[in-house]
């Protein structure tokens, strides 16, 4: 048996319970499950060689025949962060097919582990609510095809089939696939206005459309943050906007309701484009610009102002090509209550 190249492992055994069925499944069926181990964690074991014969202690294939009784041996790494478990969790599924999954995700929820985050993400709620996601996603990211923020909410879609994750992967790729996003921002944008930033380009375009071009890439102090980098570490980013509404205070405009859509998609992207403009998203903790300090108005808002810890942005809209049927799928999604509240708070002032 070829060694694991992991630090700690531990040598599994598996008998199997029946012989008839997908292979992947009937073994996965088999494992105990407070080994937290996935039919997409199986089937890549399968693929890479890893699953082995106790006859033959040969490795087995996705084509192999399965005996009554069989055991089959492979090597578990015993490093949790290295085990995607499956975990049981709600989840706002707006479609499902064989091939694909259209969740409506919470904010506070983590798209998949990372960055010291092992459990409690959407993907270990989705390996416990489907037994297939596209393995070309990656160990840690099954099926995901876009991502948003923790604490951003609404629509995404994620693959289920490799041939699923193959056709969304492209159509996001070359942006043809098309997302629409709700967010509450400080102020109202106007294309007069007086800002440093020279590393961005913010002007108007026909139908009162505002677009922010601007390269964003890692911060080069707060590893945790985004930032406009005008150098060969930035990725190009395209964001437009328009303004659907806004808000007055003692007849001074303080907030505006925006709709934005991304040309690109780059981390934080509509987040760091706001806050370039100096017009942040509202409730955002990490890029602030914008946020005002006018006591009255703060004492006005109240307890569901304060209360309301996380970036007013929502994905309301998703649409693209379904990338086996060949159909137009579209979705809209209501904005969470929370950001309802926020929202009918400030329209009342």
């Amino acid at each position: 048996m070829a060694s694991s190249n992991l630090k700690t492992a531990k040598k599994i055994k598996v008998k199997i319970r029946k012989k008839s069925g997908r292979l992947e499944k009937v073994i996965t069926e088999s494992i105990p499950k407070d080994l937290g181990i996935s039919r997409t964690h199986v089937k890549n074991l399968i693929t890479k060689g890893l699953i082995f014969s106790a006859i033959s202690n040969r490795p087995i294939d996705l084509n192999y025949k399965l005996s009554d009784g069989e055991n089959l041996f492979f090597e578990l790494d015993l490093d949790k962060k290295q085990v995607l478990i499956a975990e049981k969790m709600e989840l706002d599924v707006v479609f499902e097919d064989e091939h694909l999954i259209v969740i409506n995700k919470k904010s506070g929820l983590v798209v998949h582990p990372g960055s010291g985050v092992n459990t409690g993400t959407l993907v270990n709620g989705l390996l416990y609510h489907s037994d297939r996601l596209s393995d070309l996603g990656g160990h840690l990211r099954p099926g995901i095809v876009h991502r948003l923020d923790k604490d951003t909410s609404g629509l995404l879609v994620v693959a289920k089939s490799d041939r699923a994750y193959l056709g969304l992967r492209e159509q996001f790729s070359k942006h043809s696939a098309s997302r629409h996003y709700i967010a509450l921002i400080w102020g109202v944008p106007n294309i007069n206005d007086n800002y440093t930033n020279k590393k961005i380009e913010f002007f108007l375009e026909e139908n009162k459309i505002f677009k922010i071009v601007g390269k964003i890439g890692r911060h080069p102090v707060d590893r945790k943050k985004m930032a406009i980098r005008n150098d060969n570490i930035g990725k190009n980013a395209v964001t437009r906007f328009r303004v659907n509404n806004h808000y007055k205070f003692k007849n001074k405009v303080v907030a505006s309701l925006v709709e934005c859509w991304l040309e690109t998609g780059r981390t934080h992207q509509i987040r760091v484009h706001m806050d370039s403009i100096n017009h942040g998203i509202i409730g955002d903790q990490t890029y602030r610009s914008g946020k005002k300090t006018n006591t009255e108005l703060i004492d006005t808002l109240g307890s569901i102002y304060h209360n309301f810890k996380r970036q007013a942005l929502h994905a309301k809209n998703l649409s693209f090509i379904h990338p086996v049927t060949l159909e137009h799928k579209s979705f809209e999604t209501s904005l969470p209550s929370d950001f309802k509240k926020l929202q009918r708070l400030f329209s009342e002032l």
